[in-house]
C-alpha cells in the first residue's frame, strides 16, 4: 500500500518573549509543530490576531514548517540588532530577534527566498533561525529598531529637537537644514535606491506619527521606511532646493524638476510636486530613467503582423497616428519609441510636449509654457512653418488641437499625438465629439493604438492561480486551463510582479471603417468593423499573455476594456 505525503504541519505561532525563548532553547528538537508539545495554530485563529495576520504569510510559514512572529508583541534584544545595517534589514525586510547560543532568530517576510537566507548567513558568524513575520509588522519593526534610532542621531547633529512635531521650518532655517550633509544624504540615498529598484515615484506622505517614504514599482506603492517627524521640514527643504521651489512657501502648490547624477555616471531627471497637507507637505518625486522607461519598439511587445502595420504607419508621408488609454498606460513611451526607429531617417522631427519627459537627439523638442502663451495649439501653428516631416504632439485636449492636428496631417506632415479614450474605437466618437468635421477625419487618420500596461508575473515565486468561475467565464477561458501568478519575493519587493509590458489592440483605417466614420457615428460598429479587419482587442491579447505564463489572469481582468 502507498502512502500518502502528509500535509504540512500548523505552524507555531511566537507572540511572546518567553516563547521565543523556549523555541530557541528546544531548536531543533521542536523546531517544527508537529514534533512540538503544543499544537500549531490554525489558519483561522491566525487571522483573528488582527487585519495583517494575512493568509500568504501562513502559506509561508506552512509551507516552510517555520513559526510565525508577531513582532509587534516581542522586543527584540539590542544585541541581534546590532547585527545587520538598517540598510540591510531594510533590503531584506528582516529584523533580528534574538542571539542564543550561536544561533540567531530573525523575523522575515518570505525565508523562503535563497537570496534572502543567504545574505543573512554571509554576514552572520551565528547559524540563523528563520521565522515569519507579516509585511506590517515588518515595516514596524524596521521603523521603530533602525529608522527612528537612526533619525533621532541625525536629528541631533542638525539641532533639531527629535521630538518636535513642527510641519514648517522658517526661510533661514529651510535654507540652512537643506545644506547640511546628513540631510543630503537621506534624499540622495532615497533617490539612489530608489532607480536601483526601478522605482518610477518616491512618495513622502507626513503623518501624525512620522512620514512614510514609498516607492512606486510595478504600478504597486511599496513602503520602504519612516522619516522621524522632526526631520520631514528638513528633508521637503532639500527636495525643494533640488527642484528650484521657493523655501518660504508652504501654503501653496509647488512643481518643479531637477536632474540627479548616480554614482555611475548615470543621469535621471525628477519632476517634483509639492502639496500642503494636514500634518506637512506632501511630496511626489517622479523618476525618469532613460534605460528603464525609454524603450525601442522591439521592447513593445508587438506581433509580427502588428509591428509590419506600425511600420507602414511610419513609412506613411502624411496622415495622423494616435495613441490613447488612461494616464500611465504608456501612451508617450510608444511614440518615443516610434520617434526613435524614425530619426534614423533624414527628416525633421518637431515635438511640443507638457512636460518633456526625454531628451532625444536630432529631434526639436519644445515644452508647453502656458505663461508665454505657448501651449500646444500655437505651437502647432508655428510648426507648420518650421518645415516638419513628422511632427508629435503631447496630447490632443481641446477642439483647438485636434482641427490643427487634423489639418497638419493633411498637409504632408505625419502627426502623433495621443488622446484619453479607453478603446480604439471610441477615440473616432471622441473626436467627433471635439468638433472635428468627419470628413476631415475620414481622409486624415491612419490608425490607433489603444494601450494598457500590465504587470509580468514574477519568474522566482511563480505559483498556479486560483480564479473564480466569474473571471473564467467573462474571459472565455476553460475551466480546466491553468494559470500562474506570483505568490511575492525579494526579488519583485514582495509583489508577485517583476516589469511590465504593453498589451494593445491597434485599428487600421480601412474602407469599410472610415466609411463608418459619420457625424453621430457609433463606437460598436466601429469596433466590430476593426475585428473583421483583423484587429486583436486588448482583452484578447491580455488573455493571450496569461495563457503563454506572462502575467496572471487577474491582471488580464484588470487590463480588459470591452
Amino acid at each position: 500500500m502507498t502512502l500518502e505525503p502528509s500535509a504540512p504541519a500548523a505552524p507555531l505561532l511566537i507572540d511572546t518573549d518567553a516563547a521565543l525563548d523556549r523555541y530557541l532553547e528546544t531548536y531543533p528538537q521542536v523546531a517544527f509543530a508537529a514534533d512540538a508539545a503544543v499544537a500549531g495554530i490554525d489558519l483561522s485563529t491566525w487571522q483573528a490576531q488582527g487585519d495583517d495576520a494575512i493568509e500568504r504569510s501562513y502559506a509561508v510559514a506552512r509551507s516552510l514548517g517555520l513559526p510565525l512572529a508577531r513582532l509587534s508583541r516581542l522586543r527584540p534584544d539590542p544585541q541581534a540588532i546590532g547585527l545587520i545595517t538598517p540598510e540591510v534589514a531594510r533590503q531584506l525586510r528582516a529584523v533580528p530577534l534574538r542571539a542564543h547560543g550561536g544561533m540567531i532568530a530573525v523575523a522575515m517576510e518570505d525565508p523562503g527566498t535563497q537570496h534572502v537566507q543567504g545574505m543573512l548567513d554571509f554576514i552572520s558568524r551565528d547559524r540563523v533561525i528563520p521565522m515569519v513575520s507579516t509585511p506590517r509588522d515588518i515595516r514596524e519593526g524596521i521603523a521603530h529598531y533602525y529608522d527612528r534610532v537612526e533619525d533621532r542621531n541625525v536629528a541631533l547633529q542638525l539641532g533639531i529637537d527629535p521630538e518636535s512635531t513642527a510641519t514648517e521650518a522658517n526661510a533661514l532655517d529651510a535654507q540652512r537644514l537643506a545644506k547640511e550633509r546628513p540631510v543630503v544624504r537621506i534624499v540622495n540615498a532615497l533617490l539612489a535606491d530608489a532607480v536601483t529598484r526601478r522605482a518610477s515615484d518616491i512618495h513622502l506622505r507626513p503623518g501624525e506619527d512620522g512620514t512614510d517614504v514609498l516607492y512606486r514599482i510595478d504600478d504597486e506603492l511599496v513602503p520602504v521606511r519612516q522619516l522621524l517627524r522632526a526631520l520631514h521640514p528638513a528633508v521637503v527643504g532639500r527636495i525643494k532646493v533640488l527642484g528650484g521651489m521657493n523655501l518660504a512657501e508652504h501654503r501653496r502648490p509647488q512643481d518643479g524638476r531637477a536632474t540627479f547624477a548616480l554614482d555611475d555616471g548615470r543621469k535621471v531627471d525628477l519632476r517634483i510636486s509639492v502639496l500642503p497637507a494636514v500634518f506637512g507637505e506632501s511630496v511626489v518625486v517622479r523618476l525618469l530613467d532613460t534605460d528603464e522607461s525609454l524603450w525601442s519598439l522591439e521592447q513593445l511587445g508587438l506581433t509580427a503582423q502588428d509591428r509590419q502595420r506600425l511600420d507602414d504607419v511610419m513609412d506613411s508621408s502624411h496622415g495622423m497616428f494616435l495613441t490613447t488609454g488612461p494616464t500611465g498606460c504608456g501612451k508617450s513611451t510608444t511614440l518615443y519609441a516610434m520617434l526613435l526607429e524614425m530619426r534614423k531617417r533624414r527628416i525633421n522631427i518637431l515635438t511640443i510636449e507638457d512636460p518633456v519627459e526625454f531628451h532625444i537627439e536630432d529631434i526639436q523638442q519644445m515644452q508647453v509654457n502656458r505663461a508665454t502663451g505657448f501651449t500646444f495649439a500655437s505651437a502647432m501653428r508655428n510648426f507648420l512653418r518650421h518645415d516638419p516631416d513628422v511632427v508629435m504632439v503631447g496630447e490632443i485636449r481641446d477642439r483647438e488641437t485636434a482641427d490643427i492636428a487634423v489639418e497638419s496631417a493633411l498637409t504632408g506632415h505625419l502627426m502623433l499625438s495621443t488622446l484619453h479614450t479607453n478603446t480604439a474605437a471610441t477615440t473616432v466618437t471622441r473626436l467627433l465629439d471635439l468638433g472635428v468635421e468627419a470628413y476631415l477625419l475620414r481622409a486624415s487618420l491612419l490608425a490607433v493604438m489603444s494601450q494598457r500596461l500590465v504587470r509580468l508575473t514574477c519568474p522566482h515565486c511563480r505559483e498556479i492561480e486560483t480564479v473564480s468561475a466569474h473571471v473564467r467565464e467573462t474571459l472565455g477561458v476553460a475551466a480546466d486551463e491553468v494559470f500562474h501568478t506570483g505568490r511575492g519575493c525579494n526579488h519583485c519587493e514582495g509583489l508577485g510582479v517583476y516589469k511590465r509590458q504593453a498589451v494593445y489592440e491597434l485599428m487600421v483605417m480601412t474602407p469599410r471603417i472610415r466609411a463608418l466614420i459619420v457625424p453621430g457615428a457609433e463606437a460598436d460598429a466601429i469596433h466590430d468593423a476593426a475585428i473583421e479587419a483583423g484587429m486583436t482587442t486588448i482583452t484578447q491579447a491580455a488573455v493571450r499573455l496569461a495563457r503563454s505564463g506572462a502575467i496572471s489572469l487577474s491582471e488580464a481582468w484588470r487590463v480588459r476594456a470591452d
